[in-house]
């Protein structure tokens, strides 16, 4: 799986405007957030080019050894900036995606509703599915998936029937 360029500093940079971390809670946080663990070698070294620019700070920690960080002003100035060209990207990923139904809009309201019912409940559940543990639901989904389209095959099979 690829991640986008930028995902791990825009969400460490939520991660650390809520509290202070260190490096081994924040690959943590990102994990349960997202379902994907970046490893030692991605955080840290980012860590410490976010603290040579000003962008977090570290703070005191109560554990001995465990360097903890949290935002800057500068940081959450970024991090403003991120959320910015998130929401752009969000609208933007929304239209390509409406003009991406519209082509397939041939068929009416009812049909196309439920065609982008079914894309958003994909589109809900597949962060669920990468978790540990719910293998089974991850084939489950995959099955009813493969049903639904061997259904709709058959259905076209039989009005190119009666059309021929």
């Amino acid at each position: 799986m690829g991640i986008p360029k930028g995902f791990l500093s825009y969400i460490v940079l939520r991660i650390l405007d809520r509290k202070p971390m260190s490096g081994s809670e924040i690959m943590e946080e990102v994990e349960e957030q997202t379902g994907w663990r970046p490893s030692p070698g991605s955080i840290y070294p980012l860590l410490a080019r976010f603290r040579y620019r000003g962008i977090i700070e570290e703070v005191e920690s109560e554990e001995a050894g465990l360097r903890r960080f949290i935002l800057t002003e500068k940081g959450r100035e970024l991090l403003g900036e991120y959320e910015r060209r998130r929401e752009i990207f969000r609208r933007k990923f929304h239209s390509i995606r409406r003009m991406w139904l519209k082509i397939y809009r041939e068929m009416d309201e009812n049909l196309y509703q439920a065609h982008l019912r079914l894309f958003e409940a994909l589109e809900k559940i597949a962060p669920l599915l990468k978790k540990e543990g719910v293998e089974n639901e991850a084939v489950e989904v995959q099955s009813i998936l493969l049903k639904a389209a061997e259904e709709v095959e058959k259905l076209r099979s039989r009005l190119e029937e009666k059309e021929g």
